[in-house]
């Protein structure tokens, strides 16, 4: 469940997560949050983008939101080693190496993801990690932001993003960025991203939540978007 979309470039990082979710606990009824048929609730207002406690890291979850317990401990975070350092060690803790018995009877299950970027001052870069992890399963790679655009995703809408969006639309989006690399020419690209994705991936969401961080004002914030 979920699409998350991060575009890296050397002077800057645009983290964004839609906001619908299946909650595999319950959770308190409200406006916008009905059952699932598959036992959870779907919330249409759910928080998957964390900021460390310095706001110099930002962190975007998919899958399983009750598989991503370690949150708490990245809001309390103040450096990015810490933060990097908590994923990866709840990265091994997921998996089942040593309960193999359990494992030989796991018949199906979903990996979660996540993107987690950052401004590196000392490196006076900007770098992304994409991250997977599973009972049976983890992936971890770390991006460097350059003076080519890339985009990232991942969750369940990552899999329909090149369909649903287009190629020649994703290669004519990042020519006319070549030379304009900023937060208000990026994002209404990737809201009408989102948008298509939607349409094609019942697990994610059209609306999207927007955080930047930019050479000139490096921590993380909210982006605030019309519909």
């Amino acid at each position: 469940m979920t699409f998350v979309l991060n575009i890296l470039h050397r002077d800057m990082s645009i983290l964004a997560a839609d906001k619908k979710a299946i909650a595999g606990l319950p959770v308190t009824e409200a406006p916008g949050v009905a059952a699932h048929g598959g036992g959870g609730f779907i919330s249409h207002d759910y928080k998957k983008i964390t900021l460390n406690s310095s706001k110099s890291l930002a962190l975007a979850i998919a899958g399983h939101t009750q598989d991503h317990y370690y949150i708490q401990g990245i809001e309390r975070s103040v450096s990015i080693d810490e933060v990097l350092l908590k994923i990866r060690k709840h990265q091994e803790g997921f998996l089942r190496f040593f309960n193999r018995t359990g494992l030989s009877t796991l018949t199906s299950f979903m990996a979660n993801q996540g993107i987690a970027t950052f401004f590196d001052e000392d490196a006076d870069t900007y770098f992304t990690n994409t991250f997977l992890f599973s009972p049976i399963e983890i992936q971890t790679r770390l991006h460097r932001g350059r003076d080519e655009v890339q985009i990232l995703h991942a969750g369940s809408g990552s899999e329909h993003f090149e369909k649903a969006v287009g190629s020649e639309n994703i290669d004519a989006f990042k020519a006319s960025i070549k030379n304009r690399c900023t937060p208000e020419a990026c994002i209404p690209w990737m809201q009408d991203a989102y948008r298509r994705v939607s349409t094609s991936d019942v697990g994610s969401g059209a609306e999207a939540v927007f955080v930047v961080s930019t050479r000139s004002n490096p921590k993380f914030s909210t982006i605030q978007c019309g519909g």
